[in-house]
């Protein structure tokens, strides 16, 4: 069994065997009123209107386990040359943080470790998330930031692919430089996203399609 098509493919390489693939879940918000949302109920336009509810600026995020390997710099100097509000959360690992810190711009802002509930209310408020990972196997964060309507600025490599869906609840960029990644985010900026369409792709990825998955494989 694989958590993802990335994961499948190396088993196959690796150990010449076969994988089922079933995608791991995500905790999706329940009773979730968005504070993008009109008063008549509908959504409004992402591009014009989110990461601006009730007057806050409007900003992009990204976060997690602050390592090498998450490719955060490359947000960061994307930011930079565009003077966009970058704020990124998330816990030190082997000092990295000081590193991103020095290359990070005044439009940049470290949040350090947060809450479960202070990131949820990020994801409701950002503009977009960025993924800049590389060869992820699967990438839970896409998907909880889409849970909360936020759509994502993806690098196109690993579960990303599987979880981010181009021009509907994001956009890629194809190659790990801060260059790609600005041209993915004036692709973006040139869109419009819906916060429900995010929110009812992330529904595919649930606890429960997740046990009827598992249940359907082994009974």
């Amino acid at each position: 069994m694989a958590n993802s098509n990335t994961v499948k493919q190396r088993i196959k390489k690796f150990y010449r065997k076969p994988a089922i693939i079933i995608n791991p879940p995500i905790d999706l918000p329940s009773g979730v009123t968005p504070p993008w949302r009109s008063s008549d109920g509908k959504n409004l336009s992402l591009r014009a209107k989110r990461g601006n509810p009730a007057g806050i600026s409007p900003f992009y995020l990204t976060g997690g386990r602050l390592a090498r390997a998450k490719r955060y710099d490359i947000a960061i100097k994307a930011c930079n040359k565009l003077k966009l509000p970058l704020k990124i959360f998330g816990r030190d690992f082997a000092n990295f943080s000081q590193e991103l810190k020095s290359m990070a711009g005044p439009t940049v802002e470290f949040l350090g470790e947060i809450t479960q509930k202070e990131k949820k209310q990020l994801f409701r408020q950002a503009k977009a998330l960025f993924f800049c990972s590389d060869n992820e196997d699967f990438g839970m964060l896409p998907l909880e930031a889409m849970a909360y309507g936020c759509p994502v600025i993806a690098y196109k490599s690993g579960g990303a692919e599987e979880t981010v869906v181009d021009g509907k609840t994001g956009v890629f960029f194809h190659k790990l430089t801060s260059d790609s990644c600005i041209t993915a985010i004036k692709k973006f900026q040139k869109l419009k996203f819906s916060s429900q369409t995010c929110r009812f792709h992330a529904q595919n990825f649930s606890q429960q399609k997740f046990t009827s998955k598992i249940k359907h494989l082994f009974f």
